[in-house]
């Protein structure tokens, strides 16, 4: 299985698309759109780090006491075996 992306779940619950956040971002809409669609194969640490800032500073204009991590958007799930 490997990694799973829940940029949409959260993207959701936050009523942001995919444009608000690469413009607040920063960030290649082309990147966020891999992420959104699990296609991701590789991404900087400075992009995630401008991401997940973003989508924090999203919930706290929306008044949602929850702080985005790493964990809230990619999930490992490994293999059976």
């Amino acid at each position: 299985m490997g990694f799973v992306f829940k940029l949409e779940e959260v993207l959701t619950e936050l009523g942001a698309t995919r444009n608000e956040l690469a413009v607040e971002s920063k960030t290649r809409p082309a990147s966020l759109l891999e992420m959104y669609r699990g296609n991701t194969k590789r991404i900087e640490l400075a992009t995630m780090e401008k991401i997940l800032d973003t989508l924090n500073d999203f919930a706290a204009a929306k008044g949602i006491g929850k702080t985005y991590t790493l964990d809230s958007i990619i999930k490992y799930e490994r293999d059976a075996r």
